[in-house]
């Protein structure tokens, strides 16, 4: 093994007789491309609308969700669910009229859950 994946510890009155070797890691993790706001695609809310939070249906956000919403996502997690590329708004829009589809039960539980946010 490579010499420098090993750190000697020098003797010191603290530690006078003992040799301690400890291995250094050789992988470090590359660093996380920073995010752009160009790279993130718009999103659209396909939910309905909720004035508590101003939050309007088909609501187009660029660049990444603001504050207020991800402060509305955490009161009511549905409404993440109703985010969508604006590439998938009429998918979306097609499955929310459809009863029984998951859009639709989480267009109906924001409305109930919107209702009790004060």
């Amino acid at each position: 093994m490579p010499e420098d994946l090993y750190d000697y510890d020098e003797h010191t009155p603290e530690n006078a007789g003992e040799n301690e070797v400890t291995q250094k890691s050789a992988y470090e993790p590359p660093a996380e491309p920073e995010v752009k706001s160009a790279d993130i695609p718009a999103m659209v809310y396909t939910g309905p609308n909720i004035f508590a939070f101003a939050l309007q249906r088909f609501q187009v956000f660029k660049g990444g969700l603001p504050p207020y919403v991800k402060r509305a996502v955490e009161k009511i997690p549905a409404i993440e669910k109703l985010i969508v590329p604006v590439s998938k708004l009429e998918y979306t829009r097609q499955r929310i009229n459809k009863p029984g589809t998951p859009e639709a039960r989480f267009f109906v539980a924001i409305q109930q859950a919107a209702g009790k946010v004060k």
